[in-house]
Parts: structure tokens; C-alpha cells; sequence
């Protein structure tokens, strides 16, 4: 093509003989100016802005001009030809036409808010820019030393981080230059053309939720006259114009039932354990472990956090979502009330037998309105006890495992963990008594210790 342009260029300019040949005089011919006509290359084609990316881009616009062209024909067909021609009794035409825009129009505007809300940003502390990108792309081929760059950056400006990668590190995003944040990403939709995520989260769901209610309601209002089409064809009886679109519209509706309906379920779900579908296939890393619900807070709670505090609003396709997209509180932190803020410092990590014996560790230091004496390790807080808190997070861990109340836990099983609240309370006692010698209180520990290994 380059080529085909130079020739032709020189031909204009009288320069090139009719067999295509450039003469000897005109071998060494150069542009005076730069007006040299310019190709752009494949690079700068697949590159933003470019024709193939442009292209691509428009592309990607397909599905939903695939959604917008079912919506019409379906409007055709359900409007005119079945409640104009087809039905004849007033008021169920009414019934039918009222319904049909109801749904219609809270399954449009949920879509298009799905569509045209876009992905939040992280906020400027997560990104690097001048000195501090310079450090970080510096440092990018050892993965060793961007570790502990981002890590100090994000401990100098107090990141909210409580997710790993899957090495153990802090993610960064190498195309947005900043650090990730937990979540909450989702996935990429084409049939919205939009990354689903924290911003667009509720209209994705309502939108699954109108399109499944408004597919049903068209199909089954749809049916009769289906059922009637398949009578009028083996009795031979004559068909009336335009029942095609009606046995169309029964197919369209029904297979887009199906699939609609298994997706809003499936996020309902995703919903009421507040898991992303991301996490759904890979549970997140915390504090060196993998927790699948991690940041699961109860059905009610989960809830809220997607749809707002007001139900009235909840069926409804504006923003309600609560939070700031960027903080996510732990399970953890909700339930014991230790956690970090602004990750300043990592949460306890919770008490676990380990080769009989119960240790609990902190990466880093807390603030100093959370104490941690070392005279024996007994005392999590400021009138926090280690022995009685946990007892109480053995006993809450047996009760939440359990369908019931203390009857579903068993006998064997509630009497271990009423042996370990025992042992600890008369430890404690000891303790603030002074009764017991070095030797006693050596050998009541061990004791406790059995007690939690057999629970």
C-alpha cells in the first residue's frame, strides 16, 4: 500500500514513466516540505485511538444493539399483535398493555444504568505519580524490591488493605500505575458493554431481576394464543396475519427466562454471602489464609450493603449502595470488634490449636489504645481476657456450625466446651487471687490446652 502511494505520487508529479519505472533523474527525489503523504502503522492502529481499536471498540457495542432489537420487535409484537389484534376483550388488553410497560420500563432504565455507569476510580492515594511512579517502574523487573516499595507506600498513606495477592504481596495494576484495592470487581458484561462493579453492582442485579419478571410475564401471557396457533395448524383452520411473531415470541421469551433466571439467582446468592463473582472461583488471601467469607456479615447485612439502608428504595434503579468501594469491612473485625483502621495494623489472628498448644499472633504493632501485656499472654485488651474470649469464640464457632441451638451441638461436644470455659474462668480466678504456685498454673494450662485440642 506504501508503496502503491509513492508510485502514484511521483506519476502525479510527472516524475515516473507510464511502465511504472521511476527515472534515473528522479531516483534520488526527496519531499521539499512535509507534505509527504503518511501511513500509520500496525502498532499505532492497535493502540487507543487507532483504526483497529476503534473498530474492536464499536464491536463491543454489538450485544446490546442485540438486546435493544429484541426489546423493539418485542414491543411490535407483544403491543400490536397480540394486545391490538389478537385480544378482544378491553380490559384484559389493558391489563396486558399496562403490565407490559411497567416491566418494560423498569427493565430499560435498569439496563441503561448498568450501561452507562462507570467503573469508580481508585482514589488519588492508590495511585503513583512524578517521583513516586518513578520509584515503583524502576523496580518492576524484581518483583522483591516492588514489594517493599508498595508495601511502604501503602503503610506510609495508611492504604485500607487487607486482601493479598496470590504471592503474598500487595497488588499493583500496571496499566492504572496504582495499587488495587480489596475489591470489588466483578466482571466484564457484553451484554452491557460495562465492567460490573461496586458502582453498578444494584443495577446489574435489577436489571437481571425486571428482565427475568418481564421475559416470564410475556410468556406466559403469550401462551394461550401460542397453544391456539399449534390447535389452528393441525385442525387447518385459517391463521390470522402476524401469528408468527406470537409463536417467536414465545421462543425469545422463554429461552431469555431461562438464562436471566439462572443468573439472578446465582447473584442473589453471591449477594447474600457478599462475594463477587470473582471471588466465588477464588476465595481471597488474608492474613496468609484463604476465606471464602471473609467479608460475609449475615444475609440482612449483606444486603444493605448492596441495596442501602432504606428498603423503599431497594427495588428501585437508583443509587443506594453504602460504602466507599474502597474499605470493606471484615467478618472478623465485625464480630470481635479488633480490627485495623486504615490498615494501620492487622487484626488478631484468631486462636487455633497447633501441635497442642494456642498461639496468637500479630504482623504488626497495634495503636496504643489496644494494650497487649506479656505476663502470660492472658490479656487481648483492655478488659478483654485472652482465655474468656476464647472460650466465647470456640462456643460461637460451635454454635454457628451447628442448624440449632445447644441441643443440635451434642452432648460430648457441649460438655467440652463448658470444660474449657470452666478451666479458663478458674485460671482467671487464680490469676487475680494468687493462689496459684508455678507449678499449678503450669499444669492448669495444659490441662485447658487438652480441653481445646479435644474440641
Amino acid at each position: 500500500m506504501p508503496a502503491f502511494l509513492d508510485l502514484a505520487t511521483l506519476f502525479a508529479a510527472g516524475r515516473c514513466n507510464r511502465s511504472g519505472r521511476v527515472s534515473a533523474a528522479t531516483r534520488d527525489f526527496h519531499w521539499a516540505d512535509d507534505s509527504a503523504p503518511s501511513t500509520m502503522s500496525w502498532k499505532q492502529c492497535i493502540e487507543k485511538g487507532g483504526c483497529i481499536y476503534n473498530f474492536v471498540q464499536a464491536l463491543r457495542w454489538f450485544p446490546v444493539l442485540v438486546v435493544v432489537a429484541a426489546v423493539s420487535w418485542g414491543y411490535y409484537a407483544y403491543v400490536y399483535q397480540l394486545s391490538i389484534v389478537s385480544v378482544d376483550n378491553w380490559p384484559q388488553r389493558i391489563f396486558y398493555v399496562l403490565f407490559f410497560h411497567i416491566f418494560l420500563i423498569l427493565f430499560i432504565v435498569s439496563y441503561f444504568q448498568t450501561i452507562f455507569t462507570p467503573p469508580a476510580t481508585p482514589p488519588p492515594e492508590f495511585r503513583f505519580e512524578g517521583e513516586a511512579l518513578e520509584e515503583v517502574m524502576a523496580c518492576k523487573d524484581d518483583e522483591r524490591r516492588l514489594q517493599v516499595v508498595l508495601q511502604r507506600y501503602a503503610t506510609m498513606r495508611k492504604l485500607p488493605l487487607r486482601t493479598k495477592g496470590y504471592d503474598g504481596g500487595v497488588r499493583f495494576c500496571e496499566k492504572c500505575k496504582c495499587i488495587k484495592p480489596d475489591r470489588k470487581f466483578d466482571h466484564h458484561c457484553p451484554w452491557v458493554n460495562n465492567c460490573v462493579n461496586f458502582r453498578n453492582y444494584k443495577f446489574f442485579v435489577l436489571f437481571l431481576g425486571y428482565g427475568f419478571a418481564f421475559c416470564l410475564f410475556v410468556f406466559f401471557t403469550d401462551l394461550p394464543y401460542f397453544i391456539d396457533f399449534w390447535r389452528s395448524e393441525f385442525t387447518g383452520h385459517s391463521l390470522k396475519p402476524g401469528r408468527f411473531h406470537l409463536l417467536f415470541l414465545v421462543f425469545v421469551s422463554g429461552m431469555f427466562s431461562i438464562s436471566l433466571a439462572a443468573l439472578f439467582f446465582y447473584h442473589l446468592y453471591l449477594t447474600a454471602r457478599n462475594r463477587s463473582t470473582v471471588e466465588s472461583f477464588r476465595a481471597p488471601l488474608i492474613e496468609g489464609r484463604f476465606e471464602k467469607n471473609a467479608f460475609n456479615h449475615g444475609i440482612k447485612a449483606n444486603y444493605r450493603e448492596i441495596f442501602g439502608s432504606k428498603k423503599a428504595l431497594w427495588l428501585l434503579p437508583i443509587y443506594t449502595s453504602r460504602g466507599s468501594g474502597v474499605d470493606f469491612e471484615l467478618a472478623f473485625e465485625r464480630i470481635s470488634g479488633f480490627g485495623r483502621r486504615n490498615g494501620a495494623y492487622k487484626p488478631p489472628d484468631e486462636a487455633r490449636p497447633t501441635n497442642g498448644s494456642t498461639s496468637m499472633t500479630s504482623a504488626a504493632s497495634p495503636p496504643s489504645d489496644v494494650t497487649v501485656e506479656n505476663g502470660g499472654g492472658r490479656r487481648l485488651g483492655d478488659g478483654v481476657r485472652f482465655e474468656r474470649w476464647t472460650a466465647a469464640m470456640a462456643r460461637r464457632r460451635a454454635q454457628a456450625t451447628s442448624s440449632g441451638g445447644v441441643g443440635s451441638i451434642g452432648a460430648l461436644r457441649y460438655s467440652l466446651l463448658n470444660q474449657a470455659e470452666e478451666s479458663a474462668e478458674r485460671l482467671l480466678d487464680a490469676e487475680d487471687n494468687s493462689l496459684f504456685t508455678d507449678e499449678e498454673e503450669e499444669e492448669e494450662v495444659e490441662n485447658r490446652e487438652d480441653v481445646n485440642l479435644r474440641v
